[in-house]
């Protein structure tokens, strides 16, 4: 089972699926089928665990759901919160033998070890512009504008300050090409 988690586990990701789920939330609704991502950080890594939960086994897993965005939780995003939470549950229990829930830790009140936050909770708690915990859409690792011709697209309006995130205008999310263009910008920097 342990192998099972130790990487990126894919649900309802298929290029036709995100074709379809892209276009529905683009439409105002959640998708009929929910594409998401999850990871176990626990297995190689326990120590976001108290040591008596981990010397329990205790794990913890994280979803991160695609096409939910703020738009279609603005109005009312506890309902909406709550039906995006089941649909993703639904995507992970399409592939599993028991229904993950039967899986999760219970609280002393009896309740599921479950938190579920949109991009309106992300936002009004850390501050990210529509909750896009990548800042910006990622863009493509090549320049595409003559502007950005001969730049590394991690420059800033000032001099020795260089975006390495999801900001920078080539790459983003997770793909190590914002910090290595960074990287290559700061050893040019310092041949000046």
């Amino acid at each position: 089972a342990a192998e099972a988690w130790c990487g990126t586990f894919h649900s309802d990701e298929g290029y036709e699926q995100m074709n379809l789920s892209y276009e529905q939330a683009g439409q105002g609704r959640l998708p009929d089928k929910t594409p998401c991502e999850v990871y176990c950080h626990t297995l190689t890594d326990n120590s976001i665990l108290s040591p008596d939960l981990s010397e329990q086994g205790y794990h913890t897993i994280t979803l991160f759901g695609l096409d939910a965005p703020w738009s279609l939780f603005a109005r009312d995003n506890g309902t909406v919160r709550k039906e995006a939470e089941k649909k993703f549950l639904a995507s992970m229990n399409q592939w599993l033998e028991e229904p993950l829930e039967d899986c999760l830790a219970v609280g002393r009140d009896g309740t599921l070890c479950l938190e579920s936050k949109s991009p309106v909770d992300i936002e009004d708690s850390l501050g990210m512009y529509h909750g896009n915990i990548f800042h910006d859409a990622p863009t493509w690792p090549f320049a595409t504008t003559k502007t950005q011709r001969g730049t590394w697209g991690v420059e800033t309006e000032y001099e020795n300050v260089f975006f390495c995130g999801s900001s920078a205008q080539r790459g983003g999310a997770v793909s190590g090409i914002p910090g290595h263009n960074a990287a290559r910008k700061v050893l040019e920097a310092m041949k000046t």
